[in-house]
């Protein structure tokens, strides 16, 4: 199998053949009348001024960092433009922040009236690197000796609480980019500066998500905390947080399968790769030096390929071999992601590429793509019919060499026919016997790397470190970051309501991508990914940063989406954004259970096939990943392992006038049979939801992290106001219904009365809860459905600091939990 598919090395545009300067003019004209020359000249720059280059690089006095969007700007910026330093650039601060959206004019504060483009923060970026290019000789000075390298990052520009040092805006970089795809065209977002993956008008659309990458001169460098980094350094003698792949654990839970469990020596003893200069194409870039940069994206699909392949190392014959195996659909390159080729988007905007559908049906020489469904072995075996998905089991480590879930239910008989056993009763155990040809889907999804080519310094930087290029699914929670839920369970959960919350066995604990340390895809054969590089998803600062003085940290009101690694989720069981696998860990002389040394490296094909065949059952499994599954426990009868952590609304299930995001409606009580009534897990099939356009995000996905948490610990406390102390007790209590607390509800103001109490005027919700005799049987009327005997219903009202409970006596009680 040839997996390193031609790279395509994609020309600079003209523009970059313009002056930087002649850029940077052509930005201030179109933006000086829409409230920028008024914005401007209040901290003292003249946009209208003859001499631009002077008026630009001259000291200003009047820096106003108590107006909207400054507060933040580095205390040690003095000028428009400060070479070689965006952070301390007061104009690139202008364009670039998403916290600067107003001017004054006359006294008053009004909305700015049109924001840059892409391409336009671009050409003052450009500006701020290249108004004094550097020698190399100044590059190697300036990295003191490190080694250097041209390297591609993904980079964006942030408010001071999402940076690296967290002491005022600045940029920051990772070596690996996250895209998602979609159904419709991004859409960038001016006041925001960035994308977000809603249509306002179709509620079942998703926009894709770029990524933005370049490329830049960089030195490798022990980590720094508080400098360049990087975000949420790793102390190597401090007691780490549960992060699956570190040897210690949070309350008292597994550490997670053994790939991931690695020697911790800390992120002052790692080497990270940090930039130094920014290279772009032109005679302004490196001094005495015209350079042309191109960079070339390639990226892959190989799920159906592993799944073959997991198959005939595991003695069963699905039906392919090679040399059927190389070709496509069962590994593609083709329709995943390219650059933008449109001129506002800048340079290196990754753009994955719009689909109609999420997931279609795999065709094969014209015909459908099947797989013959083996039959799941009784006791150990590679794979196991799990609800009515095929699970195809890890190695001993818990590595993927393959996807982890296969759709089975829509199977082909020999004439050609598809017979859909989402239909017919009894389907887990149809999927059990195996022996039918189920069809494969493919999603357009993948992994890959982005390089770059600059032959003007190749004699000087030999060596060209491409970025990792993650194109993964949609995010159902995009405003609901990891790391935001790391800091928040780290510095505010109260200890003793831990197991409360994130308590799914092994996991269940928010993880960040970019807080992990392993390698790159080492399949990735054109990559040429270094197997000790384990630094590829950590976010760091420009060399030298985080020097400054502490500046004013405020949250950023208008939302964008982040494609860097501290917006994605960890890998875990096997993951949400990204999977792993491992290189070989047997020894060849004995049974296969002895884990040899091996390196554990990010994959793409180690998730569903397609991927919402894995989103379902995370989904179902509680917050299996917070923030990027949504919590669907309550939506199925109860579950021996997973209880609900993170409710959604009714309304969002479906119990309200709307229907279900999607596709499977929540419970509903039958109160006289003393029953409530499920939709049959092994039934909720999301791979039709796909192919129907079910998935509504237009409201699941503008849960903000504010209101993700108090559902979290809310959530919690009512489980605390039950009795619940051990996992095992949570089990025995499910959600029924759940939503906001209604001011006017007679039941919150008896409950408020009775007890002297009041809750909060913000983040106050109403619960009603069952404990259930057993976890159901089919309804015998309808094999969709699930009947679950329960007990008592109880009511209760959370805020985020006590709980209300009605008693079975019908009186209130005060509940709260202060340690």
């Amino acid at each position: 199998m040839d997996n390193d598919a031609p790279r395509r090395f994609v020309e600079t545009a003209d523009k970059t053949k313009v002056s930087l300067l002649s850029g940077v003019q052509a930005v201030v004209k179109r933006l000086g009348p829409l409230g920028w020359t008024a914005l401007l000249k209040h901290h003292g720059i003249d946009l209208s001024a003859k001499d631009l280059t002077a008026e630009l690089s001259k000291s200003l006095s009047g820096i106003d960092r108590s107006f909207p969007g400054f507060e933040d700007f580095a205390r040690e910026g003095v000028r428009g433009i400060e070479p070689g330093a965006p952070a301390a650039s007061l104009l690139f601060h202008a364009l670039a922040s998403p916290r600067v959206t107003t001017f004054r004019e006359r006294g008053r504060s009004k909305p700015l009236k049109g924001f840059p483009t892409l391409s336009e923060i671009e050409a003052i970026e450009n500006y701020v690197y290249g108004v004094q290019p550097p020698s190399m000789d100044d590059l190697r000075a300036k990295a003191r000796g490190a080694r250097l390298a041209t390297v591609v990052f993904a980079t964006e520009y942030r408010a001071a609480v999402g940076t690296v040092h967290r002491r005022h805006a600045d940029m920051v970089f990772a070596r690996t980019g996250i895209a998602r795809i979609g159904t419709e065209p991004a859409r960038y977002d001016g006041e925001a500066r960035g994308f977000l993956p809603f249509v306002e008008t179709k509620g079942k659309a998703i926009r894709v998500l770029p990524c933005r990458y370049g490329a830049y001169v960089a030195c490798l460098v022990p980590g720094k905390k508080n400098g360049h980094g990087p975000l949420r350094h790793i102390d190597a003698d401090a007691q780490q947080t549960g992060t699956p792949g570190r040897n210690s654990t949070r309350a008292g839970l597994p550490a997670g399968p053994k790939a991931l469990q690695i020697d911790e020596p800390g992120d002052d003893n790692r080497l990270f790769w940090v930039p130094l200069h920014k290279l772009f194409s032109g005679e302004e870039c490196i001094r005495d030096r015209k350079i042309d940069v191109r960079l070339s994206a390639t990226h892959l699909n190989e799920k159906i390929r592993r799944a073959h392949l997991k198959f005939l190392s595991s003695g069963h014959n699905a039906g392919w071999s090679e040399p059927d195996l190389s070709e496509s659909p069962f590994i593609f390159h083709d329709d995943i992601a390219t650059f933008s080729k449109d001129p506002d988007d800048g340079g290196w905007l990754l753009q994955p590429v719009v689909h109609r559908r999420l997931t279609e049906p795999a065709t094969y020489k014209g015909e459908p793509l099947y797989y013959l469904v083996p039959k799941s072995p009784e006791s150990d075996g590679p794979w196991r019919a799990y609800q009515s998905t095929l699970n195809l089991l890890p190695q001993p480590s818990g590595a993927r060499s393959a996807p982890e879930y296969l759709h089975a239910r829509h199977a082909i008989s020999a004439d050609g026919k598809e017979r859909d056993l989402n239909d017919e009763p009894d389907i887990v155990k149809l999927v059990g016997a195996g022996g039918y040809r189920a069809r494969h889907y493919i999603d357009f999804t993948g992994d890959g790397w982005i390089d770059v080519e600059c032959p003007e310094v190749a004699l000087d930087l030999p060596r060209r470190i491409p970025a990792y290029s993650i194109v993964a699914s949609p995010d159902f929670f995009p405003l609901v970051d990891q790391t935001s839920l790391m800091q928040w369970t780290d510095q505010s959960v109260l200890p003793s309501l831990m197991q409360s919350l994130w308590d799914a066995p092994g996991s269940g604990l928010p993880q960040a991508l970019s807080d992990q340390r392993f390698a790159a895809n080492l399949q990735l054969k054109g990559a040429n990914f270094d197997p000790e590089d384990d630094t590829m998803t950590a976010i760091v600062g420009l060399l030298g940063s985080g020097a400054g003085a502490l500046c004013q940290l405020h949250t950023v009101t208008k939302p964008r989406v982040s494609m860097l690694p501290d917006g994605a989720a960890g890998v875990f069981a096997p993951g949400w954004d990204v999977s792993y696998d491992r290189t070989s860990e047997t020894d060849p002389e004995d049974t296969g259970k002895k884990l040899a040394p091996g390196v554990t490296f990010l994959t793409n094909y180690g998730l569903g096939s397609p991927f919402m065949e894995d989103s379902k059952l995370c989904a179902a499994l509680s917050s299996f990943w917070p923030a990027a599954a949504p919590d669907i426990t309550r939506t199925f009868a109860p579950s021996r392992s997973y209880a609900t952590a993170t409710p959604l609304t009714d309304d969002i299930i479906g119990l309200g006038s709307k229907p279900p995001w999607d596709g499977v409606r929540g419970p509903s009580l039958r109160q006289k049979e003393g029953k409530v009534e499920y939709a049959s897990l092994a039934y909720a099939d999301y791979v039709e939801t796909a192919l129907k356009g079910g998935f509504d995000i237009s409201e699941i996905g503008r849960t903000s992290v504010e209101e993700y948490v108090a559902r979290t610990l809310t959530m919690g406390l009512v489980y605390r106001a039950l009795g619940v102390e051990t996992h095992a007790d949570k089990l025995k209590w499910s959600v029924l219904s759940f939503r906001r607390a209604d001011p006017s509800d007679p039941d919150l103001g008896t409950a408020q009365k009775a007890t002297g109490r009041r809750l909060s005027t913000d983040f106050t919700y109403r619960y009603l809860v069952f404990d259930h005799a057993d976890r159901g049987a089919p309804d015998p009327k309808d094999f969709k459905k699930v009947l679950v005997n329960f007990g008592e219903l109880t009511l209760l009202f959370a805020d985020p600091t006590i709980v209300l409970m009605k008693g079975s006596d019908g009186k209130w009680g005060v509940n709260e939990v202060r340690r």
